[in-house]
């Protein structure tokens, strides 16, 4: 390998990182100028000057305290590949999380350096489009706007990295999608669409949730509600606003609208995703890839620090998805994680199960009739969110499958260790796992099938156990929830 390749899309010189080389700020799309912001991304032209990829580029349009450089130049991917040897490396493509509104491929805990370097192999990165830019439908004042735009972005990023990833030491046909979060939420989808199965060969949800999409009907809802809002009125209005102005707009309707973090999702629009991703593997209509799937053991634990609870909205999701279920069964629910948790942690587990976990199950026993399956559970947690009562929440894994321990977000969770050799332990076995699931395209335990999803799970001691408690699992599918989301209506069918 060499700092300066020569690609189909242009030449491009970058850096080294460790034992990496890395080239950053790639454009894989065209600025999103105009009506650009709203329909499918637009191919670039190769370009025949050198391009010095050597630091991050603009973040896509959001309102964030500590994401503050954003433009229309957006759509660009950074790439990490190892110095070593000469054969063509598995390629491992992330898609960031952020509630389908903030968040950036360039954020530190995603440096990919370390990774690349470690285990030998490409580590891709990407931005896309976010909040009412990817996520909204305003086909309902245009017909050549379209929705599902972050997830437009993210097909053509798949589709530069086809055409490009060899001249990076990268192997085209062994490309593994992986998503945390939105980002998870978004391989759900992917992963259960047809025909897109020659742009990746594997992949990974990590807390991901296949059930929080939306219909047509609800998505052109949320559209018409964020254009009364803002005073919208036509589609030479929109897209002539700036874009602060449609930034500044976005905060205030997130606001005003009382869906926080549930505001922007996925939309079943019935052309780009034609059907919900569990319904999709029950019905084998869907496309047949390795497919992995996790959660840590307690994403709502943050809900023990009330500032964080209030930031997400979680409650109010939480009530929302509960109020069509008979209170006799929630109550069962409750008294059944009581039992099993104990009081004190009881409601943020069960929360846990309700957004995340659970639904991560039922697609786990649905897809497994269609493809390998398998899934994991991340249960470690340090001193310090243990002594927080917060245990191993939402995001706590990351640290660990890119083993970034220094960056200043994560940093806090290490706080009252002084020996960091457990960490490092338990960090080693996840990305021992995710490359040999990239490479082989096979794991060393049971398979997911019908009614049973074992686990490996993730701590100080590596186990194999249920993802969640039969018990628990029997009660959920007595729910409105599992009814509806086996149901091919998709009304309102995220929790």
């Amino acid at each position: 390998m060499k700092l300066t390749v020569n690609a189909p899309a242009g030449i491009f010189s970058g850096s080294k990182e460790l034992n990496s080389y890395s080239w950053k700020a790639i454009p894989y799309a065209a600025p999103l100028y105009g009506e650009l912001r709203f329909i499918p991304p637009q191919p670039l032209s190769s370009v025949s000057s050198i391009s010095m990829s050597k630091s991050f580029g603009s973040i896509c349009p959001q309102k964030s305290m500590l994401r503050t450089r954003y433009s229309e130049d957006c759509l660009l991917l950074n790439i990490w590949t190892s110095t070593k040897g000469t054969r063509l490396k598995p390629v491992l493509f992330f898609i960031h999380g952020g509630a389908f509104f903030h968040g950036a491929g360039s954020e530190s805990y995603y440096n990919g350096a370390y990774l690349a370097s470690m285990w030998d192999i490409v580590v891709v990165t990407i931005n896309y489009r976010l909040g009412v830019f990817g996520f909204l439908d305003f086909s309902i004042i245009n017909n050549s706007f379209t929705p599902n735009n972050g997830i437009r972005d993210v097909i053509a990023a798949l589709r530069w990295v086809k055409r490009n990833i060899e001249a990076f030491g990268g192997n085209p046909d062994n490309v593994t999608i992986i998503g945390q979060s939105a980002g998870g939420t978004l391989v759900s989808a992917l992963a259960t669409m047809l025909h897109n199965d020659e742009l990746y060969h594997a992949a990974i949800i990590m807390s991901g949730g296949p059930t929080q999409v939306q219909s047509k009907h609800v998505c052109h809802k949320s559209s018409e509600a964020f254009l009364e809002d803002s005073g919208i009125e036509s589609s030479d209005q929109l897209v002539r606003l700036p874009l602060a102005d449609l930034v500044d707009k976005q905060k205030h309707f997130m606001n005003a609208y009382g869906m926080g973090a549930a505001t922007f999702r996925v939309t079943v629009d019935g052309k780009l995703i034609a059907y919900p991703p569990i319904v999709s593997e029950l019905s084998h209509r869907s496309n047949t890839v390795p497919l992995l799937i996790g959660t840590t053991k307690e994403e709502m634990g943050f809900m023990a620090i009330k500032p964080l609870a209030r930031l997400i909205d979680a409650q109010n999701i939480i009530d929302k998805g509960l109020s069509l279920e008979d209170p006799a069964l929630i109550e069962q629910l409750v008294v059944t994680y009581e039992q099993i948790y104990g009081k004190q942690r009881s409601l943020p587990v069960f929360y846990t199960d309700l957004l995340f976990r659970i639904a991560s199950v039922w697609l786990a026993e649905a897809s497994g009739g269609n493809r390998a399956t398998w899934m994991y559970r991340f249960d470690y947690e340090t001193p310090l969110l243990r002594m927080n009562g917060v245990h191993a929440f939402h995001s706590t894994d990351l640290p660990y499958v890119f083993g970034n321990f220094k960056n200043v977000v994560v940093r806090p969770m290490f706080l009252l260790m002084k020996d960091m050799s457990m960490p490092h332990a338990v960090a080693h076995e996840i990305q021992k796992d995710i490359v040999n699931f990239m490479t082989f395209h096979t794991l060393d335990w049971d398979r997911c099938v019908a009614d049973c999803t074992p686990a490996q799970c993730y701590d100080s001691e590596t186990s194999i156990q249920p993802m969640v408690p039969l018990r628990i699992k029997d009660l959920f599918k007595a729910t409105i929830y599992y009814r509806r989301s086996i149901s091919d209506s998709i009304d309102d069918v995220m929790v």
